[in-house]
């Protein structure tokens, strides 16, 4: 079902791209990189947990030294990071496919590189226990939340509605879309029963099903056969930053790929640790049976990886 979204995908590229060519047009004026720091975009989420692993135990300074530093800065969701990573406010970004998609419509395919995956899964979309959408029409009229317009899971529930005959209302539909209140926001208003459903990712897709009791209408696996698997995160730098930087990139990864093998096989001191810096972020301390449930919604997986690089008869992935 993933091709079907390419015609949803250019409204929504088109109408963020706007605001990306902003970004663009400003990012030179941007402190320069240096050799000696890495400026990096995340996001408090669980899909994000190789970035808050790494920045709170401190394995990623200390995989480049005393005399480096590591800078991290947190977004609310990818339109905002793209828009940085363009500025030249940061180098490198955890961030979905959606916003990729916004930034290469507005700046051109040179600019940009995705250069490793970071997450499978963990998004859904959440509605209100006692809602009931069996029917395309139930979709109308109704109130959604997203984390920002143009993300991922924004793209995704307008695709979603989109094949039901549904649009949103500033595209001429009657679906009221929220997309500015953030993460917190939307929990509080599922919680008041303000909204009817949000598409999020995790921990806010099992945060609206425990502390909202909410039900799952979608688990966005089973949208992608046969497997479920679908990019929710991906790294992504500047072609700029790529050409002028790779031994930094390629130390990072290092660094990485052995983050992305200890979280598949987390224990709880290690969930404990991406609990916290959750908490650090949002300023909420989550309940660790949200932070194992998310978890498991959420796949930190090298074995694509390690097919393609099979195919070209070279090694897979391995922590060094």
């Amino acid at each position: 079902m993933g091709h079907l979204r390419t015609n949803l995908a250019f409204t929504a590229v088109a109408t963020a791209a706007v605001l990306v060519s902003i970004a663009v047009l400003f990012g030179y004026l941007s402190t320069a990189p240096s050799a000696n720091t890495l400026r990096l975009g995340f996001f408090p989420n669980m899909t994000h947990a190789q970035a808050l692993f790494g920045i709170a135990t401190g394995y990623y300074q200390q995989a480049f030294g005393s005399e480096f530093s590591i800078q991290p800065r947190a977004f609310n969701a990818g339109p905002m990071a793209i828009q940085a990573l363009l500025a030249n406010q940061v180098d490198l970004i955890f961030v979905g496919p959606s916003p990729t998609l916004n930034g290469l419509a507005a700046a051109g395919p040179d600019v940009l590189r995705v250069i490793a995956g970071a997450a499978s899964g963990g998004a859904s979309f959440v509605i209100q226990p006692d809602l009931n959408l069996a029917k395309d029409s139930d979709f109308a009229n109704r109130t959604f939340a997203t984390p920002q317009k143009g993300n991922t899971q924004d793209l995704a529930l307008r695709h979603f509605l989109w094949m039901r005959g549904q649009t949103s209302k500033d595209e001429g539909g009657s679906v009221d879309i929220i997309t500015t209140i953030g993460y917190a926001g939307i929990l509080t208003q599922f919680q008041l029963h303000r909204i009817d459903g949000a598409w999020v990712p995790e921990p806010w897709a099992t945060r609206l099903v425990l502390e909202g009791h909410g039900k799952v209408l979608v688990d966005e696996r089973t949208l992608w056969p046969p497997k479920g698997q679908f990019v929710t995160t991906q790294l992504v730098t500047t072609k700029r930053y790529l050409d002028a930087h790779r031994d930094i990139l390629s130390k990072f990864l290092n660094a990485y790929v052995n983050v992305t093998l200890r979280l598949q096989q987390a224990a709880a001191s290690d969930l404990t640790i991406v609990n916290g810096a959750i908490t650090n972020l949002t300023g909420t301390p989550l309940p660790q049976e949200t932070v194992t449930r998310a978890r498991t919604n959420s796949l930190y997986d090298l074995t694509i990886l390690d097919e393609i690089l099979a195919a070209r008869g070279l090694p897979p992935v391995t922590g060094l």
